[in-house]
């Protein structure tokens, strides 16, 4: 029987395709042009290009009547258009289930730099103002006694650039 010796380079050909794929897709999906980059709420400060989409994660517990808006002044929309907006829970979808994340899509359209202004709300500490905007409750009337810190509206405010 007599062996056939093939030589490195014949080995090296198809892998070299494959290697450039995988090398590519890696240095794509770290730059964040493959899918959207979500950033949370310790990520305030975001680049990104014309085109590309993003998503803002924010802590949510919806079952415990929690929930965040987009606050106003809403971002330049000569810059950034809202994509939609969900609810992530972590746990089951049963009342009383803990946990989640609330993510607000965004995608940059246009040159510049604005501010996404998100408020969050804890059961009753804020006022619908319907078109998933809401402003925070007028604060306690003289003599009553204030809420708790964890009980008052909250703002988190992101600063985005588009190139």
């Amino acid at each position: 029987m007599m062996r056939t010796h093939l030589p490195d380079t014949a080995l090296r050909r198809p892998l070299t395709p494959a290697l450039a794929t995988l090398t590519a897709l890696a240095a794509l999906t770290g730059c964040g042009l493959i899918g959207p980059s979500t950033y949370d709420t310790d990520e305030t400060a975001i680049e990104a290009d014309s085109g590309e989409e993003f998503t803002l994660s924010v802590p949510s517990n919806a079952s415990l009547g929690e929930r965040w808006y987009v606050a106003e002044p809403k971002p330049a929309a000569r810059v950034l258009r809202a994509a939609g907006e969900e609810q992530e829970n972590s746990g089951s979808e049963a009342d009383g289930a803990s946990g989640g994340s609330q993510l607000f899509r965004f995608q940059a359209v246009g040159r510049g730099s604005t501010t996404i202004r998100l408020i969050h709300c804890p059961v009753h500490a804020c006022i619908d103002q319907g078109d998933d905007s809401a402003t925070a409750s007028p604060p306690p009337s003289a003599g009553s006694t204030a809420a708790p810190a964890s009980s008052r509206p909250t703002y988190r405010t992101y600063t985005v650039t588009v190139k």
